[in-house]
């Protein structure tokens, strides 16, 4: 009889013992990737040396594909001005090289003179102008004030972040002032890096 009653009782806990694990929740999955709105330091400038190498390199298309629907607004100086500042939709970066249209971009320093240039020339001076990726110095989110000129990145580009490739002046005869810089502007959706800027700096009256 004793033996009959410990063989019932052992049946019991073996049933509530599986009926508790049939409850509990599964464990979660490690492998599961977690989709993030924000990008290291390291994913961002490799995101924006990406990009200078489409312009050093005149890859237009994949320019391109690396912007977003508002456009890409361009910048010759550190003040970016959101209601005169060239914007070039996907379709005209695309047509960069063969473009023949003279847009204007601004003015430049000094003589207040209009930057007329195509879209490949404002490039070739206001973009990649200088070696950017082999010999500039990169930052991500951060700025020293370098000349006359206000910079307003944080105000005109709200949420965005961007990178810095500053080239320090090196000849002797202009004591620092010939130094360059260009910033890459992006947007984060969906912890995509969409381009949305570009601005270039250098020393102003």
């Amino acid at each position: 009889m004793r033996i009959i009653l410990i063989a019932i009782l052992a049946i019991s806990f073996y049933s509530c013992s599986n009926n508790a694990k049939s409850h509990q929740k599964p464990a979660a999955d490690s492998t599961k990737t977690v989709v993030s709105d924000s990008l290291s330091d390291e994913q961002l400038t490799e995101e924006a040396r990406l990009i200078l190498q489409y312009f050093n390199n005149k890859e237009y298309d994949k320019l391109a594909k690396s912007t977003g629907s508002e456009g890409l607004r361009f910048s010759p100086y550190a003040f970016i001005d959101t209601t005169a500042d060239v914007v070039l939709s996907a379709d005209q970066l695309r047509k960069a090289a063969t473009s023949k249209e003279k847009l204007v971009w601004g003015n430049y320093d000094g003589s207040g003179e209009p930057i007329k240039m195509t879209i490949a020339e404002y490039f070739a001076d206001f973009v990649y102008d200088t070696d950017f990726l082999k010999k500039g110095e990169v930052s991500v989110n951060e700025f020293t004030q370098r000349g006359n000129t206000t910079n307003n990145i944080k105000e005109a580009y709200t949420g965005c972040v961007y990178v810095d490739f500053l080239i320090r002046g090196e000849k002797a005869e202009f004591d620092g002032i010939d130094w360059k810089a260009i910033r890459i502007v992006f947007r984060l959706v969906e912890g995509k890096a969409v381009l949305v800027g570009v601005v270039h700096d250098e020393w102003t009256i």
